[in-house]
């Protein structure tokens, strides 16, 4: 098995760039994500907690492909094959969650309750791409893969038999990667089958009630599009070489590598730009703390220039007094903003 090309293109400008570029914005992406979370109380809702924990699988995923990018080392490379497995993992699950949990609030049935739903979640979403990374390092299924279905960082080890390689690509990754191909697809268009039914029934929409609901369906379309267009490039390069075999050179597939470094690496960037910086929510609180930032400035400014009032007590001793400054809403309440 010759991946002499693949080594090669993983390791030109070209790629350190693309895929490195997409690392970073991706964790800044996600950072966003999680800060704003954290901030901004009006946006703590079960669905943005799923985004939470996509965003910070995406995070520790987008860090340890940066890592194993730029870094060529025996123990990095294990350790961070150890987390891009972990992280790509939870992703994934906890992105067919978010799908599965917006079906579960459109639902006019509720079979079970939200906690228990959640629990569900926790158990799958962390536990399961726990057993699965914890087996494979225990058992040295992890390590350099030379770039055979990576752009540039490590995986699945080559010191695997061919047959072992498929398998265990397939257990820490590729599997549940195409499961989640079906599943978030299917989900969605059964969320936008409900969306349309639950206005349809409310008869007469407004214009900010029909703008919402072309955003909804628009997102509900977008949303498993861009999902699947990030990671296909590695799951074609995972069937090429499945197809090629183990005694035959593979092909000289790098314009799938560089799509490759850029998908995988990009769904935590891409949820900031869908859940955030393209949402109206998101757009009024960047809005609210430039306003907060330029008022703050202001009065400071204001501050200075306004003289000292001196009050005279009863006893005649003089009590320099600051002056008031009006109180701006617009400095403390953006967190209600809708």
């Amino acid at each position: 098995m010759n991946s002499t090309n693949n080594q090669f293109a993983a390791n030109t400008t070209t790629n350190l760039v693309l895929a490195g570029t997409t690392c970073v914005l991706s964790m800044l992406g996600t950072i966003f994500i999680i800060v704003t979370y954290a901030k901004w109380v009006t946006i703590q809702t079960a669905s943005r907690k799923i985004l939470l924990y996509i965003s910070v699988s995406d995070f520790f995923l987008a860090l340890g492909n940066f890592v194993g990018i730029f870094v060529k080392c025996e123990i990095i490379c294990l350790v961070q094959s150890i987390v891009v497995t972990f992280s790509s993992l939870s992703s994934f699950f906890w992105t067919v969650f978010m799908a599965v949990y917006l079906y579960y609030g459109c639902s006019r049935r509720k079979v079970i309750t939200r906690e228990t739903l959640f629990c569900i979640f926790y158990i799958i979403g962390w536990g399961v791409p726990f057993l699965i990374t914890a087996i494979a390092a225990w058992t040295a299924k992890l390590g350099y893969d030379a770039d055979i279905v990576t752009s540039g960082w490590c995986w699945v080890s080559v010191e695997l038999s061919w047959n072992e390689m498929i398998i265990w690509m397939l257990i820490t990754g590729k599997f549940w990667e195409i499961l989640a191909y079906f599943i978030i697809t299917v989900m969605y268009i059964l969320i936008k089958k409900a969306v349309r039914r639950q206005f349809r029934e409310q008869g007469l929409l407004d214009d900010k009630e029909e703008k919402a609901k072309r955003i909804a369906e628009m997102k509900l379309i977008v949303v498993p599009l861009v999902f699947i267009t990030l990671h296909i490039w590695g799951t074609v390069r995972f069937f090429i070489f499945e197809k090629t075999g183990p005694a035959v050179e593979l092909p000289n597939t790098s314009w799938l590598l560089y799509l490759q470094g850029i998908g995988d690496n990009g769904q935590g960037f891409a949820n900031f730009l869908i859940f955030c910086f393209c949402t109206e929510k998101t757009q009024e609180f960047l809005k609210s703390c430039c306003r907060k930032c330029l008022c703050r400035r202001h009065r400071k400014r204001g501050h200075k220039n306004v003289p000292k009032q001196q009050v005279i007590t009863p006893s005649s001793s003089r009590v320099t007094i600051e002056p008031k400054v009006k109180y701006d809403p617009t400095d403390y309440d953006y967190a209600d903003l809708g």
